[in-house]
This record gives C-alpha cells, structure tokens and sequence, in this order.
C-alpha cells in the first residue's frame, strides 16, 4: 500500500485522515468542506479509504521499537559486539 509522496490526492486524502482524527479542530466546517473534496470525484474517495486504511493499521500494529525495549542492551557506540571484545 505505498503511495508517491508527490501524488497531491493521496497528499490531500493524508491530511483529511490526520485532520478528521484531530477531534478539536474538525469541525462542522471540515466536515462539509472533506464531503465536497469527496464527492468532486472518486479517485478522491478512493485515495481517502486507502489513507483511512492505512490509518487504522498503523494503530494496531504495535511499533518495533516498544517492543521490549527496555530489555535490549543500550546502544555503546564504537564498542565492538560483546562476543567479539
């Protein structure tokens, strides 16, 4: 599900998904102005479910890095590995 970053629809249905989630600022106003960017045209709802999508898996797939983190040894730059010390 990789997007071009220079796709100014995919760009834009981003930054709907983000500002929908933003419950203090998406307001009434928003709300209208992302149906009309919606229903001006499909490729735009299609690019708005797949960022939607996109969206809600980021939230269920935990991050890497918070998975046991504190049991991983801390980063000793410029020490070799302990095996080969």
């Amino acid at each position: 599900m990789t997007q071009d970053k220079d796709d100014p629809v995919w760009n834009a249905a981003w930054a709907w998904v983000q500002r929908e989630y933003d419950r203090d600022a998406f307001d009434d106003a928003a709300r209208d102005e992302m149906a009309a960017w919606l229903a001006a045209d499909a490729v735009h709802r299609r690019a708005y479910d797949k960022a939607a999508r996109l969206w809600l898996l980021a939230g269920v797939v935990p991050p890497v890095n918070d998975i046991g983190s504190d049991a991983l040894p801390q980063d000793t730059e410029g020490e070799p590995p302990p095996g080969e010390r």
